[in-house]
């Protein structure tokens, strides 16, 4: 099949190159093994490119937050090692993941016994990780319980414990002696194991850049930053990373508009003098926020535009009187660079609110994600016809 440049001027641009840098960038001031994480859809990346992506640069595996996250990957051709980081939360969902060789999460007898007897019933061993909660109050084994439920999952049959890790809570903080005392907690526990398992992990993007090799840790679990951006600003010189995605669209209409005009629902926007209004085939639906539309801003000709009036489902207007010579068919970059000038995922996350994770998780399916290698396209996802590889 001939893969299409896109099927919207609404786009997300994703350089894979970039994300085996970044990659390979963690490994090496980790000095550690890479699980790399691609739940939500690998960042609002896509998984499927970003885990061949990741495969390639190295990483020794795969981690997702849900068993449905990981049945996709292998449905997609993914065959390497997935570590699904909830654990199975239903029952329905354990013979899935045993019989497609998910690595689940435990932390309790009960959801342990019930891997082991899927594995039992299927006739194989069935690798798990073992979780300790060592302060984060989320997920994992309690402290004072996690020697013995290891012991005790341990002895099941037809499983074996592959990996034992926790999750930092403030590892994003510049005061890391919180987290310093929570990996104090988990040297405890892994000393008391006469039989250490393969992998041992705690890190994340942040605990990567902030501490970066741990004694008695032989393996992290970075997800932002594989996608190319820091996990707080006092980290930024820790790793060289490349945001590896550019979000971009089109205007798709000019109009000249006189003055006190009102413009999209409800008015709020009303030219100051006569001018020009672009219409842009993006919004809300597609992941931008709709509060972007109060104090947002995107590149037209290089130069940053706010929005005029609300953010609409589909839709946003811009006023861009004061650029000369703009047409229909320009670029408009919600994410990227344009003349020199960069909005970053962290840029438009301020303005709304909330931060980098959040804007590119948002990014809906139904905007195309083109793949490039070299600055060649190799692959593309569309709403329509789903992922597709040259």
């Amino acid at each position: 099949m001939t893969i299409p440049e896109a099927v919207r001027s609404t786009v997300a641009d994703v350089d894979l190159d970039a994300i085996g840098a970044n990659l390979a960038a963690v490994r090496a001031h980790a000095n550690a093994d890479v699980i790399a994480v691609v739940k939500a859809d690998a960042y609002g990346h896509g998984a499927e490119a970003v885990a061949e992506a990741c495969f390639e640069a190295g990483a020794v595996m795969l981690a997702v937050a849900t068993v449905e996250e990981g049945l996709a990957l292998r449905e997609g051709g993914v065959n390497g090692p997935i570590l699904v980081l909830f654990g199975p939360t239903d029952a329905s969902e354990v013979g899935h993941a045993v019989a497609q060789d998910l690595i689940l999460t435990v932390w309790d007898l009960t959801r342990a016994r019930a891997v082991s007897e899927a594995a039992s019933a299927l006739r194989r061993t069935t690798r798990v990780h073992f979780k300790v909660d060592t302060g984060l109050t989320r997920l994992g084994a309690p402290m004072s319980e996690a020697p013995t439920r290891y012991r005790a999952i341990r002895a099941l049959p037809h499983l074996e414990i592959d990996g034992i890790f926790t999750h930092f809570a403030t590892a994003d903080e510049p005061e890391t002696s919180n987290d310093r005392a929570q990996l104090a907690r988990f040297r405890e526990v892994v000393g008391t194991l006469s039989d250490r398992p393969r992998l041992v992990h705690a890190a994340a993007s942040a605990g990567v850049a902030a501490f970066g090799p741990i004694d008695g840790v032989n393996a992290v679990r970075p997800g932002l930053a594989i996608y190319g951006l820091h996990a707080a600003p006092h980290l930024a010189n820790a790793l060289h990373l490349r945001p590896a995605l550019a979000w971009r669209s089109r205007i798709h209409r000019l109009a000249d508009v006189a003055k006190g005009t009102g413009v999209s629902y409800g008015h709020e926007y009303r030219l100051p003098r006569d001018g020009r209004i672009a219409t842009v085939p993006v919004g809300y639906g597609d992941g931008l926020p709709r509060v972007a539309g109060k104090q947002g801003r995107v590149l037209v000709r290089g130069h940053p535009v706010g929005f005029a009036g609300r953010v609409c489902m589909d839709l946003v207007m811009l006023d861009v009187t004061e650029i000369a010579d703009v047409r229909e068919g320009d670029d408009v970059s919600l994410i990227g660079t344009q003349g020199g000038i960069t909005q970053s995922a962290d840029d438009l996350a301020a303005v709304c609110g909330t931060i980098s994770y959040e804007i590119l998780t948002g990014i809906r399916r139904r905007v195309p994600r083109r793949y490039f290698r070299g600055g060649k396209l190799v692959a593309t996802r569309t709403l329509a016809e789903g992922y597709h590889a040259r």
